[in-house]
């Protein structure tokens, strides 16, 4: 029997020693865990309270309905019953006519220099609108009237950065939806009215971003500590 041979028989050999390592190991661990169990107070995890959104300003709705398209032509209510502009506007209409209208009173024009009807309005058609070439529009293609004088606005409208794009964020997903300029102006007085302030919505808000309150000014005394982390010798010095 070699010195090897005896040493295993004896106890005293590497795998004898590495077996005895590995039965310490489990108990090592287990300890260790219960030291760090039992040794750190437990992390107050702060709770807010949930934030309330007014619907106002999650709603995709537009902000003004315009007239009714039937067959691309506006429906109006007339004595209580909906009409096609030309069933009464079944004859052209000159400017002299315009200005001194006996009907659509509640219309009021601030619009700028332009202050006539047939500068947008077909008199020849009153179903359709014009361009300043001559051209007749269905009252569905509006911003391309509104592009002949706002041609800056008209191509921010198309990057979505004027007015309001509903749908797909990423194009390539799914459908984008621009709401048509007379959606939120009044084609005749198309300045936007005042509207009742909105506190904009909450921003981001994690445990890692402290305390809310100092971040928004309301607050001096500064940033707390992270309260994901567990600060072992400072709350053992005031258990002492």
């Amino acid at each position: 029997m070699n010195s090897e041979e005896r040493s295993s028989a004896a106890g005293t050999g590497p795998r004898a020693r590495a077996s005895a390592w590995g039965i310490l190991v489990g108990p090592a661990f287990l300890g260790l865990a219960a030291w760090l169990h039992l040794g750190n107070p437990p992390a107050e995890i702060p709770r807010q309270e949930p934030m309330r959104v007014d619907t106002r300003r999650l709603t995709t709705e537009p902000r003004r309905k315009p007239s009714e398209l039937h067959d691309g032509r506006p429906l109006i209510f007339v004595n209580s019953f909906l009409r096609h502009c030309s069933e009464c506007h079944n004859f052209p209409l000159s400017e002299v006519q315009i200005r001194n209208r006996q009907q659509h009173g509640h219309i009021v024009l601030e619009h700028g220099i332009n202050d006539a009807c047939h500068n947008c309005h077909d008199l020849s058609n009153m179903d359709q609108l014009i361009l300043r070439g001559g051209r007749s529009i269905p009252y569905a293609d509006v911003p391309e009237l509104c592009r002949t004088c706002h041609g800056p606005t008209f191509q921010d409208w198309q990057r979505g950065i004027h007015g309001r794009v509903n749908g797909y964020w990423d194009a390539t997903r799914g459908e984008q939806h621009h709401l048509r300029c007379v959606e939120c102006h009044d084609p005749h007085r198309p300045r936007h009215p005042a509207m009742d302030p909105l506190v904009p919505l909450p921003g981001p808000n994690t445990l890692r971003m402290g305390d809310p309150r100092w971040r928004a000014g309301e607050s001096h005394e500064g940033p707390e500590e992270d309260p994901l982390r567990r600060v072992t010798v400072q709350s053992r010095e005031e258990d002492r």
